[in-house]
């Protein structure tokens, strides 16, 4: 087999250029693919630093709200009970009237009358839409 000829790798010995060794050692000088000290830092997110104690208030308030939340959500629930019991007790109230009103309602009907007026004795004196004349 044949081998090509390839020029050696200069980069790597020093010669003919800059050697790699210059580049590591000088901060202002550019290494091509790699970047500045800087320029790593300011592409950088840095998150605030937060102190212990801001930590814990924050947690005891948290956990106070919480509790807070919690027996605000019971206090709601116990109240719609409430509210439920009171609009059984309305409906049956609603339901007991309309039952006395139809219980009325047939007691002073017409036919109730004119039942009660035949019990009594009186005549049926017809429908009422006779014509009147009047004599001069």
């Amino acid at each position: 087999m044949k081998r090509e000829k390839v020029r050696p790798n200069k980069r790597k010995n020093g010669v003919g250029g800059k050697s790699s060794t210059t580049h590591k050692t000088s901060k202002n000088h550019r290494v091509y693919g790699q970047k500045l000290e800087e320029e790593k830092n300011k592409n950088r997110i840095s998150l605030p630093k937060v102190k212990p104690w801001k930590v814990i208030v924050g947690a005891i308030a948290l956990g106070i709200f919480g509790v807070l939340y919690i027996s605000h959500v019971f206090a709601t629930q116990q109240l719609l009970r409430e509210v439920q019991q009171l609009e059984r007790e309305y409906n049956q109230a609603r339901r007991l009237n309309n039952s006395y009103q139809l219980k009325y309602d047939r007691m002073t009907g017409p036919a109730q009358i004119y039942e009660k007026a035949k019990g009594m004795g009186l005549i049926n004196g017809g429908p009422a839409e006779r014509i009147i004349e009047v004599k001069e």
